[in-house]
């Protein structure tokens, strides 16, 4: 049944996977235009930036977890945004984000904070991360109130997890796979945005981003398809080529090839594209 819903949504309306090749990063020589405010709640530090071109009526936020700050401005400026973001970057490891957010009053201090300092209560949120940002993700989706408020979430090759201990194959924990199945049914009614790219590259002693995507599929009861060489522009990377893609409704599942750092690294480096691709 969904295999249908996929080709459907392969041939006519989907958005279309962006190409992801390898692609050098700097800091700009120029300061980005606009404000850079750093906040805390506690010891838990991030940075507010606020585009020149922001305008107060429009009541939307960016949240990014794990990437250099200078970095995630820059994409989020590339991508044409010019409403605020908050990004984090909180060290090296899931267990470091997970760990700042399993206070569940947390995401809500800092939202305080950030309305307190621009006059923002957002009414349209996104959230976004990269590789080991998940951990503050998964925490977050765990409350109610905070769900609501999320429009779109993309995640840059950043959903991993535990494996199940007494399975005799692979198989990622599904406590770890279940914490996302809301918000994924949710994109599939057209409720919220949910965009996960995943990369090829293995892992040891926990799930790769590639099982994680293939569990997710297989809880929510979907398919994905391979995507043929030349059918659409990300297939022709000779690197990191898309692969497997599954698109029902708002939910976007896109599969891109690679097994080294890079072909990790390129995902954070296009999600501006992943942004751009939403609004085709």
């Amino acid at each position: 049944m969904f295999g249908l819903t996929v080709t459907l949504a392969f041939g006519l309306h989907a958005a279309e996977p962006p190409p992801m090749p390898q692609r050098a990063i700097a800091p700009e020589k120029e300061p980005p235009k606009g404000r850079k405010i750093l906040l805390a709640d506690g010891d838990m530090k991030f940075t507010l930036f606020v585009p020149e071109a922001w305008k107060s009526s429009e009541q939307s936020l960016t949240v990014h977890f794990h990437t250099s700050e200078w970095f995630v401005i820059q994409e989020h400026l590339r991508r044409g945004a010019t409403h605020p973001l908050a990004t984090f970057y909180l060290g090296e490891g899931a267990t470091v984000y997970r760990r700042a957010f399993e206070d569940p009053r947390r995401f809500g201090r800092v939202l305080g904070l950030i309305e307190h300092e621009i006059s923002l209560a957002p009414r349209r949120l996104e959230i976004s991360s990269f590789s080991a940002g998940y951990g503050a993700v998964r925490e977050i989706l765990k409350q109610p109130g905070y769900f609501e408020r999320i429009a779109t979430l993309i995640l840059g090759d950043s959903m991993y997890a535990a494996l199940e201990t007494n399975s005799p194959t692979r198989r990622p924990l599904r406590e770890h796979i279940e914490a996302w199945v809301p918000l994924a049914r949710a994109a599939i009614k057209r409720e919220k945005t949910f965009v996960f790219t995943y990369s090829a590259v293995p892992t040891g002693t926990y799930a790769s981003s590639s099982e994680c995507a293939q569990a997710l599929l297989n809880v929510l009861g979907l398919s994905d398809i391979s995507v043929p060489a030349g059918s659409v522009p990300a297939t022709l990377d000779k690197d990191f080529p898309l692969l497997r893609r599954a698109d029902a409704g708002n939910l976007h599942i896109w599969g891109y090839g690679g097994t080294n750092a890079q072909a990790h690294m390129t995902h954070p480096r296009h999600i501006a594209d992943v942004w751009k691709a939403l609004r085709n």
